[in-house]
């Protein structure tokens, strides 16, 4: 029979974005894609004989033994560092990694070339419904927290970018406000996220919602997932003013052959995060995995 599967989070943060997204829903998905025996529990749960995926919220303090303890509990441990800098202790201990975006299992892959590294790349919020957004008129909105796009108050204030905050359960009615806009705005430079590898998230969101989006030139997943000729790419150190011509210059542009370009691309990411295409690469690339299967 095959092992039961369980995400692990750390107590006390099961609402913490990354335990919702890489844990709970992430298990969901894991069910869907048929999985026997799956759930989500929190670290200090009775968990034993299993393959455990351990979500960064159980990694860090106070949580870095949950690898070793749970090793020594006869499981398969897979780390998922999701987008905090590897852990070297955890990293040692770990059977081998679940990887949320391309460039952190391409760094794992050559750090540890002894240990299985599975490339799941990070869903789309599955409380986002599939949906087209509007194409009549340009329209570029920002979704996510404030402080993880650069410029964004001066861009807001220019009137070219409507921002919206995405809290959990769909809080304030972000979720509905999708439609609207088919350019996102997701200017991040590298610089911003530190030592870490950040997922795609917000390419996620914006394929999801049929939508382009203005990306940072240091964005090295967002190009790995684009293509190096993506058309919406900003300077990294552009100033406010840059982003705000940038953005008026798209709007006057809107419909043209860049624009086409830039939807061509980003339909073939929504194909990828399509249901029943994600739940394929569940099947592929996890449930199939020698490590998994034992």
């Amino acid at each position: 029979m095959p092992r039961e599967i369980v995400f692990v989070v750390g107590r006390g943060r099961e609402r913490a974005g990354s335990a919702e997204m890489r844990g709970r829903q992430l298990a969901e998905l894991v069910r869907q894609a048929g999985a026997p025996r799956v759930r989500l529990a929190c670290h200090d749960e009775p968990i034993r004989d299993a393959v455990a995926v351990v979500n960064k919220t159980a990694i860090l303090k106070p949580f870095a033994d949950t690898v070793a303890r749970l090793r020594a509990e006869g499981c398969l441990v897979l780390a998922d560092f999701v987008d905090i800098p590897v852990v070297p202790q955890v990293a040692a201990e770990a059977d081998g990694f679940l990887a949320a975006s391309e460039l952190q299992a391409r760094h794992l892959a050559a750090a540890f070339p002894a240990k299985p590294v599975i490339h799941l790349p990070h869903a789309a919020d599955i409380a986002i419904p599939p949906m087209r957004c509007q194409w009549a008129r340009f329209a570029a909105g920002y979704f996510g927290r404030p402080d993880t796009a650069i410029h964004l108050a001066e861009v807001a204030a220019s009137g070219l970018v409507t921002e919206h905050e995405t809290p959990r359960a769909n809080a304030n009615g972000w979720i509905g406000a999708l439609p609207n806009f088919n350019l996102h705005y997701a200017v991040r430079p590298r610089a911003m996220w530190g030592a870490g590898f950040k997922p795609f998230t917000k390419g996620a969101t914006a394929a999801r919602a049929g939508a382009v989006m203005l990306v940072d030139a240091s964005d090295e997943e967002a190009l790995a997932v684009l293509g190096a000729d993506y058309p919406f790419v900003m300077e990294t150190g552009a100033d406010a003013a840059a982003i705000v011509a940038r953005l008026a210059a798209l709007r006057e542009s809107f419909g043209d052959a860049s624009w086409a370009l830039a939807r061509d691309r980003m339909e073939a990411l929504r194909a990828e995060m399509e249901p029943a295409a994600y739940l394929a690469l569940i099947r592929e690339r996890f449930l199939r995995h020698r490590a998994v299967m034992g």
